[in-house]
């Protein structure tokens, strides 16, 4: 059987799974996060038979997502409090898809997240003013801004 075939099959598999799940009432709730999940897994699927980088890191990140989603709802942490932890989750999606196809921006994106979580936890548990903070961040931001510029220069000399 053609790989096409069994993907189709997989993913009528996987929406009869969800509209099942959507009948009770436990997973009411979490129809998003449950629905990023499933979606991932058939994502992560593809990236698998198809060996696709952008399939990797979307079902990754829909994953990772999904997976806090749930964890978040059942024990009612609001966003104000979680949203370092997305942006280090796009991050680590970044960072599963380096460990797989050795593509070096992916590294770069992980630690530019990573840095980024780590001010804004710093920040967060009052290790810092806010003054110290933007000063922080626009540090960051102008390291990363001139990162760029100076790798945009280099692929764009011509010899």
């Amino acid at each position: 059987m053609k790989a096409t075939r069994i993907l189709r099959v997989f993913d009528i598999l996987l929406l009869g799974i969800y509209i099942a799940l959507m009948f009770s009432p436990a997973f009411q709730r979490v129809w998003f996060s449950s629905a990023l999940v499933l979606v991932s897994i058939m994502l992560l699927f593809r990236s698998a038979i198809f060996v696709q980088d952008s399939k990797l890191w979307l079902g990754s990140f829909s994953l990772l997502s999904g997976v806090f989603g749930v964890y978040k709802q059942f024990y009612g942490i609001n966003l104000f409090m979680t949203y370092p932890v997305y942006i280090f989750i796009f991050g680590l999606s970044s960072l599963i898809v380096f460990a797989i196809f050795r593509q070096n921006i992916h590294l770069k994106v992980f630690v530019i997240c990573s840095l980024e979580v780590l001010l804004l936890g710093v920040y967060k548990f009052a290790y810092v003013n806010f003054l110290e903070f933007l000063f922080l961040q626009i540090a960051l931001a102008l390291f990363v801004l001139t990162n760029m510029a100076k790798r945009a220069n280099i692929n764009t000399r011509s010899n």
